[in-house]
């Protein structure tokens, strides 16, 4: 029974269990305004995705309203908006990942994903922490990869707040990674 158990529980860990009653009103309670919320939700990743793009120590940003994502076609046909959700690459991997998550003041410190809150995390030490490096870059995971949950905050806020965040990272890995302040 152990060895049937064990993949079980992981799995539990990582999404839980089942919705709690409370948890099932707030979900049914905030669906009238949803509408309203993930237009502000869309609006605000894609402006942060593009003000993310080309700044020092990023290598890449992925949304797919924007242009360089690979299924930005298919995204751009299929979608009103390409949602809430992005994820980047710091140069400088987990060193920067977590400088960059430390630096942060707006965002909300958690492993879960979706909320009115913006949120940052780090999948190489959160998600994914069981893979080892080879089985990261396997499954194709740079050590640098956030994933960002975009919230209702005001985008100059969150700017304000990433760039401090892209600061402490480049700081973290020294002078190589991204030479000019972004």
């Amino acid at each position: 029974p152990g060895e049937r158990v064990g993949p079980i529980r992981r799995v539990q860990v990582d999404t839980g269990a089942m919705l709690s009653p409370f948890s099932a009103f707030l979900v049914l309670r905030g669906m009238t305004t949803l509408a309203v919320r993930m237009e502000r939700h869309s609006a605000t990743a894609l402006a942060l995705a593009r003000w993310l793009e080309g700044r020092d120590g990023v290598r890449l940003v992925a949304h797919p309203s924007l242009a360089s994502h690979p299924q930005h076609e298919v995204a751009r046909r299929q979608f009103d908006v390409g949602g809430g959700m992005l994820a980047f690459e710091l140069e400088g991997g987990r060193a920067a990942g977590a400088a960059f998550i430390d630096a942060l003041t707006v965002p909300e410190r958690t492993a879960s994903l979706g909320s009115v809150h913006t949120m940052v995390m780090h999948p190489p030490t959160t998600s994914h922490r069981q893979l080892s490096d080879s089985e990261l870059a396997e499954a194709g995971i740079d050590p640098g990869l956030l994933r960002c949950s975009v919230g209702l905050e005001d985008l100059d806020d969150l700017v304000e707040d990433f760039a401090r965040g892209l600061a402490a990272a480049r700081a973290a890995v020294g002078p190589a990674v991204g030479a000019s302040a972004g």
